[in-house]
């Protein structure tokens, strides 16, 4: 009988600390037991359809499928998924984005809400609300740039999320000696190329490839012209192309590359979006980068993501080498 009994006790000590196990962190907070579903880029959308008609919601799909910036191809910025407050099921409830309209005559002020992790991790939940189709619609058009942030936002995080589950510490330890600063790098990407300014990452599968450099120039300039000079040299330098005497460059036409001051975890620095292309080849497509002065003004540091893929769709392999540089702390 003592038998037993010890063998009971071990046996719910064991499922104790398994459950309790399960209920680990993934990283940054987010809980692995309650992860968010759905694909990238996508958003469900909640509209009744008692409420709104087919042209009202429409319009709505619209501001959110207008086409991803800087990118060489027309390209919705998300996927939507539409359903109507009774089809709106708990399983779709946990998708990573959710833009939730509802309307009901008890509402006396018009409001839009932005929640985290209101069902899921990572999780950005909209929700708008009034009591009349008038309302909703102008109030969603109103903060319409701010919804499409925090949406875009919110896919980089599942993307930086996932990231740091399956990373590569060798190369990341790599990166903070030979750069002083910190990014998650997926395990998928190896080192291409090493110099002692210079380190290009890369991600190669048959059908496409992904790039991550890191460099620094000791001209402490961050201006447009002078970005896309290093970049340039840099990439002449150390990325040969496929054909001989080829390299790449960023492409000046309409007007690109985009560029613009923004904060990275405390770090104020330029970030550019735009697209690439090959000198003495016939190659490019979209990138992004963010540069800034290091900490103790010896040095501009960039880090650049880019992206080679010939006849498919480059939004969401865009936007994986974009939560690469972002994740920089």
């Amino acid at each position: 009988m003592k038998k037993i009994n010890r063998n009971l006790v071990l046996l719910i000590v064991l499922i104790l600390l398994f459950a309790g196990g399960c209920k680990k962190k993934a990283g940054s907070g987010f809980r692995v037991d309650n992860y968010s579903n759905g694909k990238a880029g996508e958003i469900v959308l909640v509209m009744d359809p008692k409420q709104y008609t087919e042209s009202e919601c429409e319009e709505v799909i619209a501001i959110l499928q207008q086409p991803q910036p800087a990118i060489n191809q027309i390209e919705p910025m998300f996927d939507i998924l539409k359903f109507g407050l009774e089809d709106f099921s708990a399983f779709y409830r946990k998708h990573r984005s959710v833009v939730y309209f509802e309307i009901s005559d008890s509402y006396d002020n018009l409001t839009i809400d932005f929640d985290d992790n209101v069902w899921a991790s990572p999780q950005v939940y909209i929700t708008i609300k009034g009591n009349n189709v008038d309302s909703t619609l102008a109030i969603f058009k109103q903060h319409q740039d701010e919804i499409i942030e925090r949406l875009y936002d919110n896919d980089l995080k599942r993307l930086q999320a996932f990231n740091i589950r399956n990373n590569s510490p060798q190369i990341e330890k790599k990166i903070k000696e030979k750069f002083g600063i910190s990014i998650t790098i997926p395990q998928q990407y190896f080192i291409a190329r090493e110099e002692p300014d210079f380190l290009w990452l890369r991600n190669q599968t048959v059908r496409n490839d992904r790039f991550i450099i890191i460099f620094k120039s000791d001209t402490l300039l961050l201006s447009k012209e002078q970005l896309v000079k290093t970049r340039n040299q840099m990439t002449k330098n150390y990325i040969p192309g496929a054909i001989r005497g080829a390299y790449p460059i960023l492409s000046t036409i309409y007007e690109y590359p985009e560029y613009r001051e923004i904060t990275i975890k405390s770090k104020k620095g330029i970030e550019m979006r735009g697209l690439w292309e090959s000198v003495g080849d016939n190659m490019g497509g979209p990138f992004y980068s963010f540069s800034f002065i290091n900490s103790d003004q010896t040095a501009v540091v960039t880090v650049d993501g880019f992206v080679y893929a010939p006849e498919e769709y480059k939004r969401d392999y865009l936007r994986e080498v974009e939560s690469i540089v972002k994740s920089l702390r």
